[in-house]
């Protein structure tokens, strides 16, 4: 008789320990998918997150537009022409350069803006991007034309400016304020790329322009 209590009694601790691996199981299962749930969101979020920031296409532009200090605007159009000879991206033949950038826009041989891309060219730099202030601390960025040849046979257009990761800002109505997503804003080129024939920023993302139009992914250039 005592040898079955004892029995039974180790049979309900075993079955109460198993029970209590099971919940601890659970409880672990749900708090990696609560985290997993957080850090998707909390991804999410950010990609929504948007900077101010300031498209011209000279010095004398970002001057007239009295938004930001002379002195900002000479610094950033210097930095940014010093960003354009170091990470443009680069084409194996004009061709191709026009092809994503448009024959109208101007691509030149590699050699004229600096001998490291000599053999290659390069789209003409259009414009810069700069924070709406200083506190935002936000990287000056060169800005290249955008008009993939499928958009001009499809839309009679394109238009806007690509950034060298492969951003696309997409303007209506004009002006100089634009809001663009934070990882744009503050994605930049560190080294340039050479672009095969199929296209140039097949992974760029959309850029919406303050009007509230949101451009199309970044597709390649045919």
């Amino acid at each position: 008789m005592s040898q079955g209590m004892s029995q039974a009694t180790g049979d309900a601790e075993a079955e109460s320990a198993r029970g209590t691996k099971r919940s601890a199981a659970v409880s672990l299962v749900l708090i990696a998918g609560v985290g997993a749930t957080a850090y998707g969101l909390s991804r999410l979020e950010a990609g929504r997150r948007t900077e101010d920031v300031l498209v011209y296409r000279s010095r004398d532009a970002c001057l007239a537009d009295r938004v930001r200090s002379a002195q900002d605007c000479t610094e950033a159009e210097a930095a940014a022409r010093v960003a354009y000879a170091a990470t443009a991206p680069r084409y194996e033949t004009l061709e191709d350069c026009e092809r994503h950038h448009g024959p109208s826009a101007g691509c030149v041989p590699g050699a004229t803006v600096t001998a490291a891309a000599q053999g290659r060219f390069l789209p003409v730099m259009t414009a810069f991007m700069m924070g709406r202030n200083p506190e935002q601390a936000l990287p000056v960025q060169p800005l290249y034309p955008h008009a993939p040849e499928e958009e001009r046979h499809a839309h009679g257009g394109g238009g806007g400016y690509c950034t060298g990761s492969g951003g696309r800002i997409a303007f209506v109505g004009g002006g100089s304020r634009v809001q663009v997503p934070t990882e744009v804003a503050r994605t930049t080129s560190t080294t340039p790329r050479l672009v095969a024939r199929g296209g140039f920023g097949g992974a760029g993302r959309a850029v919406a322009s303050a009007g509230g139009h949101a451009g199309s992914g970044h597709g390649s250039g045919g």
